[in-house]
C-alpha cells in the first residue's frame, strides 16, 4: 500500500465517522421527543387573546397605536412556537387558560369582553404573583422554575412592539440616519426616547 492510498482510506474513515455522528445529531433534532404531548400549533387559535393581552399592556393612545396595531398577537405566538421549548410553550398556554379562568370567575365573561379597569385588576394580581415568584426564586426538581406567564408575556410584548415599525417610528423617536454618537443627551419631560 502506498502513501496516497493510506491517506485516502484514512480520510474516508474519518469522514464516515464524522458524518455518522452528524446524522445522529440531526435525526435527534428532527424527531419529536418521546412523551412530548403539547402541540404548539394549538397556540394559533389563541392569537386574538394574546393580541388583547398585549394591547392591554401597551394600549393605543391618541398619538401612538398600541400593541394590537403593531401585530403583537401573531408575533408573540410565532416567538413561542419557534424559539421556546415544548415545556415553555405548554407553560405559556396554561397561562392563557389561567387568564380566561380568572376572567370568568371574577367577572363572568371572557378576557376579550372585559373593560380596561377589569383587565388591569387581573393584571395587578398576575404582576403580584410574578413578583412573589421572582422573589422566592422557586425551583422545580433542582432546576430554576420557568418565569411567570405574565413576566414572559410582558417581555415578548415589549420586545415585539419596540422592534416593530410602529414602535420604533411612532412610540420612540426615530432618526433614519443618526448623526454622531452622543453618550448623554438630556431629555425634556414628555420627550420620547430614541429608537436609533
Amino acid at each position: 500500500m502506498n502513501r496516497r492510498d493510506a491517506v485516502r482510506r484514512a480520510a474516508f474513515l474519518l469522514g464516515g465517522a464524522i458524518t455518522f455522528n452528524s446524522l445522529g445529531a440531526f435525526a435527534e433534532g428532527v424527531m419529536p421527543a418521546i412523551g412530548q404531548s403539547f402541540d404548539a400549533k394549538s397556540l394559533n387559535t389563541q392569537e386574538d387573546l394574546v393580541a388583547e393581552i398585549a394591547d392591554t399592556i401597551i394600549p393605543d393612545t391618541k398619538d401612538v397605536p398600541g400593541a394590537k396595531a403593531a401585530g403583537m398577537g401573531p408575533f408573540i405566538v410565532m416567538m413561542i412556537q419557534d424559539c421556546y421549548t415544548s415545556d415553555m410553550q405548554e407553560h405559556f398556554a396554561n397561562g392563557l387558560k389561567k387568564i380566561e379562568e380568572v376572567s370568568q370567575s371574577q367577572f363572568k365573561k371572557s378576557f376579550k369582553s372585559l373593560t380596561l379597569p377589569e383587565r388591569e385588576s387581573i393584571f395587578r394580581m398576575f404582576k403580584a404573583e410574578a413578583e412573589a415568584q421572582k422573589k422566592n426564586n422557586s425551583t422545580q426538581n433542582g432546576a430554576v422554575a420557568p418565569p411567570h406567564f405574565f413576566q414572559l408575556m410582558c417581555e415578548l410584548t415589549y420586545l415585539g412592539y419596540y422592534t416593530s415599525e410602529i414602535g420604533a417610528t411612532k412610540a420612540l423617536r426615530y432618526v433614519h440616519i443618526p448623526g454622531r454618537y452622543e453618550s448623554c443627551i438630556p431629555l425634556q419631560p414628555g420627550q420620547k426616547a430614541w429608537a436609533t
